[in-house]
């Protein structure tokens, strides 16, 4: 039967967005055990000497400048941990695994497009569930061609153990999603606050797959901590007037990117979001967007295809990068920073923070001058 004209005129007023192929949604809810949970690890694992091996103090400290606590307290704050997945299975087997609490998994997946070729993966907690279904998030990985997965549940949303957990539920939902790429697509992590336990501490032994990772407002700075991230790029957003921050004071906190800068090389920058605490905003929003774009494209081959098997990611090259100068916690507020290639940058280049190229240096200036990032 051939299409009536009135049938044709129809199709021609449908808008573009409506045709679409429906988008790809789908939901799980599992009951985990809270020994998954970083604090679980940190208590019967990290923290006990006893757990590893050792009589007491190991010596290791952050190298931060977060004043003189006591020797036990420095072991509490370096999350720099060397844990083996069959430490935490021993711990489990002598501590028990502890309660079990909902998680809630979450795939948004645009249906116009044959495979993705990344996933932004994002901890509920905090603003992670207004992300999840943020609309310019959307829109730019319909545009990239990207999945976007989130978790949000005691045993998981503040970190996890092991590691494997992220990687279990991607293959089961690459299974029920029919995106087979999903068990080997490159990674993107966003936490905010104590979802930093997820987006900072993942890429220390996840390296060969996560293209780059997020702290927003990190709830406490020695989950950033963590040499084995060094050659991620990261990006950690603080609010000026965000009382985590000030404790134990603000040039305590913010030293954590300057120190893996210059201890380890880190490819990591930090921005100082004026005027704002704990939770980010409106205006936040794009100068992530903006370093998920450019580190994406920096990292991810064009022809990479993760049907295949896993990606091998472009290594970055720090002398091809820019530098800016860091936030002077001394002055506050909005600040002209200086941003400049890596061979012509003046500063000190040991610690300014690390931009990944041009454009994504024009709008970390940006934000840093007038708390946004302007549209193009």
């Amino acid at each position: 039967m051939k299409p009536t004209f009135a049938l044709i005129i129809a199709l021609l007023l449908v808008p573009l967005a409506a045709l679409h192929a429906t988008d790809i949604e789908l939901t799980e809810t599992l009951q985990l055990p809270e020994c998954h949970s970083i604090g679980w690890v940190n208590a019967w694992v990290k923290a006990s000497p006893q757990a590893r091996g050792q009589k007491g103090w190991d010596g290791i400290l952050d190298e931060t400048k977060w004043g003189v606590p006591s020797p036990q307290q420095l072991v509490a704050r370096n999350w720099d941990w060397k844990l083996t997945d069959e430490q935490w299975q021993q711990a489990v087997k002598q501590k028990g695994e502890g309660k079990k609490e909902d998680v809630k998994f979450d795939l948004w997946l645009p249906g116009d497009i044959p495979q993705a070729k990344g996933i932004v993966v994002i901890s509920g907690h905090g603003s992670g569930e207004g992300l999840y279904r943020h609309p310019e998030l959307r829109k730019l990985a319909r545009e990239l061609h990207l999945a976007i997965f989130k978790f949000i549940g005691n045993p998981m949303q503040r970190g996890f153990w092991p590691k494997s957990l992220l990687y279990e539920r991607l293959e089961a939902f690459a299974e029920k999603s029919r995106h087979p790429e999903l068990e080997h697509a490159p990674l993107f992590l966003y936490g905010h606050s104590n979802g930093t336990g997820f987006s900072a501490i993942f890429p220390a032994t996840e390296s060969a797959r996560v293209w780059a990772w997020v702290s927003m407002r990190p709830g406490i700075t020695f989950q950033v901590y963590h040499p084995g991230a060094a050659q991620i790029p990261g990006l950690v957003i603080f609010g000026e007037d965000d009382q985590f921050l000030a404790r134990p004071s603000k040039a305590e906190n913010l030293a954590v990117v300057e120190v893996m800068r210059k201890k380890h090389g880190a490819i990591w920058n930090y921005a100082v979001e004026p005027k704002t605490g704990h939770g980010p905003g409106e205006k936040t929003w794009p100068l992530v967007f903006s370093f998920l774009r450019h580190s994406f494209a920096a990292r991810v081959p064009a022809n990479a295809d993760p049907r295949k098997g896993p990606v091998k990611l472009t290594a970055p090259q720090p002398e091809s990068g820019h530098l800016g100068q860091n936030w002077d916690v001394t002055k506050g507020g909005y600040q002209a920073l200086p941003v400049a290639p890596f061979a012509s940058f003046t500063g000190d280049k040991s610690t300014a923070s690390w931009l990944i190229n041009a454009a994504y240096a024009a709008d970390w200036q940006a934000f840093q001058r007038d708390g946004q990032v302007r549209k193009p």
